[in-house]
């Protein structure tokens, strides 16, 4: 899974231009892109300090700075969900980033969680709170690469796409050794030319 992880943290950061281009197909009207970004790992992490004498699974969490076309200071919180297991804690957690970023800073935010695990039931959309009258219900964007079209996929020329069939490709091919996988990826990027 760490090795998914680097692997995820560096097409996010190799390809964030092409990442909200994928989401946004209006991304260069929206954002000012030549500025670049601002990646706030350590700000994140402060955020969400390790627990003492508790194990914590690590997951690929983004903090992105991007500025729009008027010039303004936006936050996206991008959340990369590699876990190949169900979280029943999943929901909640975007949740807590999004609060604790919005008490941080105090501006806005968006928030994306793509699932890069084989379990087509795990598919946490929102996150829901209901006590005595006062009620929370928070949602976010999503992605669930495993049900994504290859068709679509391959027909799209975003380098973020060849990201997304990549990882669909390893989950489909789980008994590809690197070597194997790293030729289907390449032979992939290679119709992408």
């Amino acid at each position: 899974m760490k090795h998914n992880d680097i692997l995820w943290k560096a097409t996010l950061e190799d390809l964030f231009d092409d990442f909200l281009r994928f989401f946004y197909p209006d991304a260069d009207k929206l954002f000012d892109l030549v500025r670049g970004f601002e990646y706030l790992d350590k700000e994140l992490e402060q955020l969400f300090p390790p627990e003492a004498d508790n194990y914590v699974v690590r997951y690929v969490d983004k903090l992105v700075k991007v500025f729009t076309r008027e010039g303004h200071e936006e936050w996206i919180l991008i959340h990369i969900e590699v876990q190949g297991f169900s979280d029943k804690d999943f929901a909640k957690r975007m949740f807590q980033y999004y609060y604790r970023i919005l008490d941080k800073y105090n501006k806005p935010i968006t928030a994306f969680a793509i699932f890069a695990d084989a379990n087509k039931n795990f598919h946490p959309k929102h996150y829901e709170r209901d006590f005595l009258g006062t009620r929370v219900y928070y949602t976010y964007n999503t992605y669930k690469i495993i049900d994504q079209d290859d068709k679509e996929l391959e027909a799209s020329n975003n380098p973020f796409a060849i990201a997304v069939l990549t990882a669909k490709l390893a989950l489909s091919h789980k008994k590809l050794n690197d070597q194997q996988l790293f030729d289907l990826a390449f032979g992939l990027a290679k119709r992408f030319n």
